[in-house]
């Protein structure tokens, strides 16, 4: 099975910390449209099979089309695909877009997992975020999904921002525990280029908070998660009840994807492609019948490099029985090397099955390094 990945570059504002490609303008929409039913059929045979496991719609904002312009995309793809019959799709959401027609349109062309855009359930935070709604309409998004009879419902949550006290973050999380989800992404608020947070960060405005608040967050997402059955299967991602996220698990587990639109990835045959992230660009690429695209062959280095950084981030761990299956001996061989540079406490080892540690998931990405080629 395979998943497609489509991209919708459109937003009426940037939140501070997004690098996401995105523009505020709607005047290509019909356009992209055209650009991207094209897309669909030049890429057809780009995966290995026409058999469909997971659909996602993310962005920028799927949810500022409308159902029956979304379901003209889920149309074009079913003349080339054919979906599983417990596909997942997934449409990625803001609240104040969430109305109740709106929910129901969306279950009647099939879109039966929601991520919906929260980040806050506190204004003054929303606030700083540059999020459009407030924490009361957040709320009442979960619930009228829940009775239009959405039942996987994921919600995300940005953590690790400076002055927000203990007791305004683990509000944050039991208010999200107790709403009808049963998956939630918390992520630490980071700054990348190139956004409005590393531009307000530069003028001199504080955002980021100590070392020692960013671990006193995580301690109280892995607590709090945990009291209400949230089960961590990777290190950004909770899920109740084995309501995992089966589209983003396929990139960690380097399951065939096509992404298309702007700034989109794809991954195949251990090939990476990627669009143009320019909305005129991707447009006109498409209508010339010349995509803009870039790609990069993963030699067995990057390959092994890959497997080793996305496998310690999930539950299962790095298997060194399939390490040796997929690259050989010397990979097993150097990874022994190395372990012994990666600080005891941050990792366990059950058999040849090596997990982080909770201490070590706050350090993922050192640890990984340190287990490279």
């Amino acid at each position: 099975m395979s998943g497609i990945y489509i991209h919708f570059p459109f937003c009426k504002q940037k939140c501070v910390y997004c690098n996401f490609y995105s523009i505020a303008s709607f005047k290509d929409k019909d356009a992209y449209l055209t650009a991207l039913a094209k897309e669909i059929a030049l890429t057809s045979s780009f995966l290995p099979s026409n058999n469909i496991d997971t659909l996602y719609f993310g962005g920028g904002t799927p949810s500022l089309f409308s159902p029956s312009e979304l379901e003209t995309v889920v149309k074009e793809l079913q003349k080339y695909y054919l979906f599983s019959k417990d596909l997942e799709f997934t449409l990625e959401a803001n609240p104040e877009q969430l109305s109740s027609d709106y929910l129901r349109g969306l279950k009647s062309i099939g879109v039966n997992r929601l991520s919906i855009g929260v980040q806050s359930f506190d204004d003054e935070i929303l606030k700083l975020l540059n999020r459009r709604h407030d924490a009361a309409t957040a709320q009442k998004a979960v619930r009228d999904a829940q009775t239009v009879g959405f039942d996987n419902v994921s919600i995300d949550l940005i953590y690790d921002i400076a002055f927000r006290t203990e007791a305004m973050w683990r509000t944050d999380l039991q208010t999200a525990l107790s709403l009808p989800v049963c998956h939630l992404s918390a992520y630490s608020l980071t700054v990348e280029e190139n956004t409005l947070l590393a531009r307000q960060i530069s003028q001199g405005k504080h955002f980021v908070p100590e070392e020692s608040d960013t671990e006193r967050d995580y301690a109280i997402l892995i607590e709090e998660t945990a009291m209400s059955g949230f089960e961590q299967y990777e290190i950004s991602n909770f899920a109740k009840n084995g309501r995992i996220s089966r589209h983003n698990f396929s990139y960690w587990t380097h399951t065939p994807y096509l992404g298309l639109g702007p700034a989109a990835h794809s991954f195949c045959d251990n090939v990476r492609h990627w669009n143009v992230a320019n909305l005129r660009q991707y447009i006109d690429g498409i209508a010339q019948g010349t995509p803009f695209v870039e790609k990069e062959i993963l030699d067995k280095n990057a390959q092994y490099d890959e497997f080793v950084l996305l496998h310690l981030r999930t539950c299962f761990g790095v298997d060194l029985n399939e390490v040796l299956s997929r690259f050989g001996d010397r990979y097993v061989s150097h990874l022994e090397k190395q372990l012994t540079n990666v600080n005891p406490a941050h990792y366990q080892r059950d058999g040849n099955v090596l997990k982080l540690t909770y201490a070590g998931r706050l350090f993922a990405d050192a640890v990984a390094m340190e287990l490279f080629v």
